[in-house]
């Protein structure tokens, strides 16, 4: 009995590392020294699918306004990028009261197979470690850029570079980004 028990709380646990976890590594970020706090980003998601871009705007969006931080989707301004101009969007932004502008763009992807150690079958030390590796899937990894500019001076104030291995998951990839954009903006002192 207690075997089943622990090869129950080790699926829980390997589960929820699998799922639960940010996929997110960050490689660098930068900050202008001495930014302004801003009250109102515009979400600006770069990129040729539409679909894909209202989804990681969106998400963004409601996590940014989950911690109290206001924020406007682009695309319910610019619902289509391929016909609007740098121009186009900075009117966009100064006519939805924004005083900065986040963008995200994907810099580079490829496919890659990550691998996790999963116990599988009677082994008796499975549990520690003596089972052997086992493909877990395949993940598609991302290489992404964000800068956030401020509206009133156009000038890059923020941005950082990260990498995913879970860019097939974009709802999943655009929480964490989220999350990481608040916790990083607000360090910075810029939200």
């Amino acid at each position: 009995m207690r075997y089943f028990i622990a090869r129950f709380l080790l699926g829980c646990l390997l589960t929820t590392l699998l799922t639960g976890c940010s996929t997110l590594k960050v490689v660098e970020t930068w900050h202008k020294p001495a930014a302004q706090t801003h009250t109102k980003i515009m979400i600006l998601g770069i990129g040729s699918d539409e679909t894909k871009r209202s989804l990681f705007e969106n998400i963004i969006v409601d996590e940014l306004r989950r911690r109290m931080v206001t924020a406007v989707a682009s695309h319910t301004i610019l619902p289509d990028l391929d016909k609007t101009d740098r121009a186009g969007v900075v009117a966009a932004v100064h006519a939805a009261g924004c005083d900065a502008v986040l963008t995200t763009r994907v810099l580079a992807k490829g496919d890659g197979t990550v691998s996790q150690q999963q116990a599988s079958g009677d082994a008796p030390g499975y549990v520690y470690g003596a089972s052997p590796l086992t493909t877990y899937g395949s993940f598609l990894k991302a290489t992404l850029q964000a800068s956030l500019y401020d509206a009133k001076t156009e000038e890059v104030v923020w941005s950082a570079t990260f990498k995913t291995y879970d860019a097939d998951r974009p709802a999943k990839v655009s929480r964490d980004l989220g999350t990481f954009f608040f916790e990083a903006l607000r360090k910075d002192g810029l939200i």
